[in-house]
C-alpha cells in the first residue's frame, strides 16, 4: 500500500544532461564557421600547417564539431554533478539532522517539513537523496530504496551513452577522411595516367599532378591525426566524470544505509510489509505469517543475478575498448 502526499518530488535523474542543446550550439559556433573557412581558404597553399590541419578538408570541421559538442555536454554534466553533491551535503548535514531531532511519528508532517526546508535551502526536488527519503516515507515496503539504488546505477550508465558514441565516432570519422583522401589521390593519378599519350609525357604528367596526389594524401592522414588527438582527451574527461559520478552514488549509498535510514527507523518510521501477510489465529496469540517470504527470496536472487549481468556487461565493454584501442595502435603503425 502506498500513502499519497499532496506534494511529491520528481523522479528524473538529476545528473542527466540533454545532448541536443550542446549539439545545436556547437553547430552554430564551430561547425558552420569551420566549413566557411574551409570553403574560402581550404585550397590555399599559404595556409599555416596547424590551420590546414583543422580546416583543410570538409571532414575536419565535423570532427571538431563532435569534439566540442561532447566536451560541452560533459562540462554541463560535471556542473550538474557538482550541484547535486552540494545539495546532498546540505540535506544530509543540515536539513535532515534538524528535522529528525524534532520529528514525531507522523510521516505526513515529516514529508511536508522536508519539502519546506529543502525548498528554502535551494535543494532541488529531484535530488537523489531527497527522492530516497520520499520513497521511504511514501511506501510501506522497506526495500523500495534498494530498487531505487539499482535504478540510479542504470541511469548513470545510460547518461553516458551519447558521449561514448562520440568517442567512438570521432576516430571513425578520421578513418573515413583517410579513405576519402587516399581514394581522391588515386583518382587524380589515374586520370592523369589515362590522359598521358606517350612515355615522354609521363614526367610532365607527374610534375603537374603530383602536388594534387600529395595534397590528397596529406588530407587523408591529417583527418586521422586530428581525430586521434581529440579522442584521447575526450575519453579521459568522460572516464573522469563517470568515475566521479560512480563515487557519488557509492557515497550516497553509505550515507543512506549507515546514517539516514537507521535514524528514520529509530524514530519509528520503519516500514512494514504486512499488507500481503496472513494472520493465523492460535489459542494463545495472533501470529503474522509472511506470505511474501518466498517472493523476497526471489527478489534477492534477481538482484544478485542483475549484479552479475551488469558486471559481465562492463567486462565486455572493457574488452571491446581494449580491442578497439589495440586496432588503433596497429593502424598507426
Amino acid at each position: 500500500m502506498t500513502q499519497e502526499f499532496s506534494t511529491t518530488p520528481t523522479t528524473a535523474y538529476p545528473i542527466e544532461q540533454a545532448f541536443k542543446s550542446p549539439l545545436m550550439i556547437t553547430a552554430l559556433l564551430v561547425l558552420l564557421p569551420s566549413l566557411a573557412l574551409y570553403w574560402f581558404m581550404g585550397d590555399s597553399t599559404t595556409m599555416p600547417r596547424a590551420f590546414k590541419l583543422l580546416f583543410g578538408n570538409w571532414i575536419s570541421p565535423i570532427i571538431l564539431w563532435f569534439f566540442c559538442a561532447s566536451f560541452f555536454h560533459l562540462w554541463l554534466k560535471k556542473s550538474k554533478l557538482q550541484k547535486e553533491q552540494r545539495q546532498t551535503q546540505v540535506l544530509a548535514k543540515t536539513i535532515f539532522p534538524a528535522l529528525i531531532t524534532e520529528a514525531t511519528d507522523d510521516k505526513v508532517e515529516l514529508n511536508k517539513n522536508l519539502l519546506t526546508q529543502a525548498e528554502s535551502e535551494g535543494v532541488a526536488d529531484n535530488n537523489l537523496l531527497i527522492t530516497r527519503l520520499f520513497l521511504f516515507l511514501n511506501h510501506d515496503n522497506s526495500e523500495v530504496d534498494d530498487g531505487f539504488g539499482i535504478k540510479e546505477k542504470e541511469q548513470l550508465k545510460g547518461s553516458f551513452s551519447l558521449p561514448r558514441f562520440m568517442v567512438w565516432a570521432i576516430p571513425i570519422l578520421g578513418f573515413i577522411g583517410t579513405v576519402w583522401g587516399i581514394s581522391n589521390g588515386i583518382a587524380h593519378f589515374s586520370d592523369a595516367m589515362t590522359n598521358t599519350g606517350s612515355v615522354t609525357d609521363v614526367s610532365t604528367m607527374l610534375k603537374e599532378n603530383l602536388p594534387l596526389v600529395t595534397n590528397s594524401l596529406a588530407t587523408a592522414f591529417d583527418t586521422t591525426l586530428l581525430a586521434l588527438l581529440l579522442s584521447i582527451p575526450l575519453m579521459m574527461l568522460m572516464l573522469t566524470i563517470e568515475k566521479s559520478e560512480e563515487a557519488y552514488l557509492i557515497d550516497l549509498d553509505e550515507r543512506w544505509f549507515h546514517d539516514i535510514k537507521p535514524a528514520l527507523q529509530a524514530k519509528g518510521f520503519a516500514a512494514h510489509s504486512t499488507a500481503s501477510g496472513l494472520i493465523v489465529s492460535t489459542s494463545n496469540s495472533n501470529v503474522t505469517v509472511g506470505a511474501n517470504d518466498s517472493s523476497k527470496q526471489v527478489a534477492t536472487e534477481i538482484k544478485q543475478l542483475s549484479t552479475q549481468v551488469k558486471a559481465l556487461q562492463e567486462t565486455m565493454e572493457d574488452l571491446y575498448e581494449t580491442m578497439f584501442t589495440s586496432k588503433l595502435g596497429k593502424g598507426d603503425k
